[in-house]
């Protein structure tokens, strides 16, 4: 009885169409971000309908692993542009301007495998289209651009806790420098500790930490960062200085 059921599962997976890792694909659906509490945001694709994927056995000798298993009723997967050429820089910014239309995106899936991969199957993105008249318009229209304040010194609060919070003001008359994150870079590593530095062409001081003997947050080039989500709330204080 166990052997037919998994047959049976097998067989209806198989049945769905399954999309093979690394295979061309084409997939349409509505594209969003996901946040997770300040910490981290990324692009998802949710397909107009379910999708599942399989190893190509030419590839996986063990198409059973933990990573290149069958996955099945799969709703979302994150979406992402590789490279760092202006090719692929340009076809970022195009995925970040479809961001809340539907679109067609083709590209190939690959199974998760580090933590910086946010979902159980990732979509590695090679083209991308509006799928209707909102994004079109979203991509005709001039991208808007954010204008830094320049300031010789801006001072940075974060807070971390259920929440990633950051602020930044300007020295002296403490202004608030909008959008924080402008002036303040922040990033996560797939072992989920975040880290924190000025904005290009400012040096960086710690000004005090909760944490014991100010955690791993050093003056100048060194890293600045704590554990994501923390279960005690933790607060750094930044200060920017411009490099002269």
């Amino acid at each position: 009885m166990g052997v037919l059921l998994a047959i049976m599962i097998v067989a209806r997976g198989f049945g769905q169409n399954c999309i093979k890792y690394g295979a061309p694909t084409t997939l349409t659906g509505m594209l969003s971000v996901r946040d997770e509490a300040g910490y981290n945001q990324f692009t998802v694709l949710q397909p107009v309908s379910p999708i599942c994927t399989v190893a190509d056995p030419k590839d996986v000798k063990d198409t059973s692993g933990p990573y290149y298993r069958m996955q099945r009723d799969i709703s979302e997967v994150e979406a992402a542009v590789y490279g760092s050429d202006t090719t692929s820089a340009a076809l970022r910014d195009r995925l970040n301007r479809l961001i809340g239309h539907r679109v067609v995106i083709k590209g190939d899936l690959f199974p998760a495998t580090t933590g910086y991969d946010r979902t159980n199957v990732m979509l590695r993105v090679q083209m991308i289209e509006a799928a209707d008249p909102s994004g079109r318009n979203a991509l005709l229209t001039p991208k808007l651009e954010i204008k830094v304040k320049d300031v010789e010194i801006y001072e940075v609060t974060i807070n971390a806790g259920r929440r990633l919070v950051i602020e930044a003001h300007e020295r002296g008359s403490a202004t608030p420098l909008l959008p924080s994150g402008q002036y303040v870079t922040h990033w996560m590593t797939g072992g989920e500790v975040v880290y924190f530095d000025c904005r290009d062409g400012y040096g960086r001081s710690l000004i005090s930490s909760t944490q014991k003997n100010g955690g791993i947050c050093f003056d100048g080039d060194g890293l600045c960062g704590l554990s994501a989500f923390p279960k005690s709330p933790a607060t750094i204080r930044l200060r920017c200085s411009k490099k002269h």
